[in-house]
């Protein structure tokens, strides 16, 4: 009877022992399982991120494990459990399961912008569909600057018309020959003492400076900067050279634009005036090809080159002429009446007659060569129209006479024909055009009777 009595009493103990460690465990199963499933989902998610390159992805659902059966083997094969700690049991799997459902659906992947090529786009999962994840790339910004593109090639053919203009200017101050000038003033800009550098004319170095800017601007305009970032970069030094090589021939051009204005009085000077207008048009070209940043940086270097060169001419051309106008205040010349060495013909005396008759006129000085060689283009023996403008005599500081004054006379010598004012010597053509002279005599110039033609007071 004992060891029966012991028998059945043992039995439910076991039994209710064993289940309960299988509820454990299994418990302990799905808990795990629910786990590695968020792990995995995790670990999926991370790996996505790295791959850029991918627009959509596609993951595999998650498909929850469902402790359903737990549920059932703990509410119906646990009977030697209390009722009260089933329901716990139950309501602890259930609340652990919905904990997880929620936190893998609630699972959002944003990622900002990447700062750099080599992160991973940003993931977004979406809470309702879990089947499927999409990767968005977001749209890169990529700041592009405009390059500016400047008419370089008109402006190398301006600069070309500046070289010719000063290659022709000096070609005549080299060779002592007149300019031709359509307005009064050219020939007096020419012969001051202000168009000399170093014993050369300052247009010799005008037209230099003009090639060299032309050459520039040629070779800027054949480079394409949208080939490569190496031509593009060529192309940026390029128009930065060219704005600042511009940027001194505007300085040159203002100081020589105040001498015209201050120094020499105002006169007329059409080449001095289309000079300083290329020059300035090539700089406006050269400064409209400048973007924002290249204007801030090349500001400074072009505001210096421009000031230092209107210095750096004031000091040179400044004190060469301060110094030759201090000998020639110290220096007085008579008047002396200049001897003419050409015979006169037929055809120049007749136009000469005709000339002082018409009411022509022609101001000079007594001291000026071009005077001289305009007396001789005549002959000795002419009556010419002529007026003198220093008639006591010339220094530094001398007034002009009255009557040259009226006249509004610039340069010498100066001729009034039919109202109309010319200045320069002219040939006998050109005079007897311009006055009508009409005569059946044939034309002949004068001979000469000696090589020289210099008077002896300017030997």
């Amino acid at each position: 009877m004992n060891t029966t009595t012991t028998t059945t009493t043992t039995t439910p103990t076991v039994t209710t022992t064993t289940r309960m460690t299988i509820t454990t465990m299994t418990t302990k199963m799905c808990i795990q399982q629910v786990a590695t499933t968020g792990l995995k989902t995790r670990r999926t998610t991370r790996i996505r991120n790295a791959v850029s390159s991918r627009r959509v992805a596609q993951v595999t659902p998650i498909n929850m494990p469902r402790c359903a059966s737990i549920s059932l083997l703990s509410s119906h094969n646990l009977p030697a459990w209390s009722g009260r700690e089933r329901e716990r049991e139950k309501r602890k799997i259930i609340n652990l399961r919905r904990s997880n459902q929620n936190k893998i659906s609630s699972l959002v992947c944003k990622a900002e912008s990447p700062s750099s090529g080599n992160e991973a786009p940003p993931v977004n999962i979406n809470s309702k569909d879990d089947s499927n994840v999409v990767v968005r790339t977001p749209k890169k910004e990529v700041e592009s600057e405009i390059i500016p593109r400047p008419p370089l090639k008109v402006a190398a053919a301006l600069a070309l018309v500046g070289s010719l203009e000063s290659t022709y200017l000096a070609v005549q101050k080299l060779s002592g020959g007149d300019v031709v000038c359509p307005v009064g003033g050219c020939q007096t800009a020419l012969n001051s003492s202000y168009a000399e550098l170093f014993g050369q004319p300052l247009s010799l170095y005008g037209a230099v400076a003009y090639f060299l800017v032309a050459l520039l601007a040629f070779s800027g305009s054949s480079i394409n900067p949208e080939e490569s970032r190496e031509l593009e970069s060529k192309y940026k030094k390029a128009r930065v050279l060219f704005f600042l090589s511009t940027c001194g021939l505007a300085g040159v051009s203002s100081y020589l634009l105040y001498v015209l204005a201050v120094k020499l009085g105002g006169v007329e000077c059409i080449y001095c005036l289309t000079s300083a207008s290329i020059s300035f048009a090539l700089f406006s070209i050269g400064f409209s090809g400048l973007t924002p940043k290249e204007t801030v940086n090349a500001s400074p270097p072009a505001v210096s080159l421009f000031f230092v060169t209107m210095l750096s001419l004031s000091l040179v051309l400044g004190f060469g002429a301060d110094k030759a106008d201090e000998v020639g205040e110290s220096q007085f010349l008579s008047y002396e009446t200049p001897r003419i060495e050409t015979m006169s013909t037929q055809y120049s005396r007749e136009l000469a007659k005709y000339l002082k008759e018409s009411g022509a006129k022609m101001y000079g000085a007594f001291w000026c060569s071009h005077c001289l060689d305009q007396k001789e283009e005549f002959g000795k023996d002419t009556e010419l129209p002529y007026v003198e403008c220093f008639p006591d005599g010339w220094q530094k500081g001398t007034e002009i006479a009255k009557v040259c004054a009226d006249a509004k006379v610039k340069g010498f010598p100066t001729w009034v024909i039919n109202g109309k004012t010319l200045e320069g010597d002219k040939t006998l053509e050109e005079l007897a055009k311009e006055s009508g002279f009409k005569t059946q005599t044939p034309f002949e110039s004068p001979s000469s009777e000696s090589s020289s033609s210099i008077p002896d007071f300017l030997q």
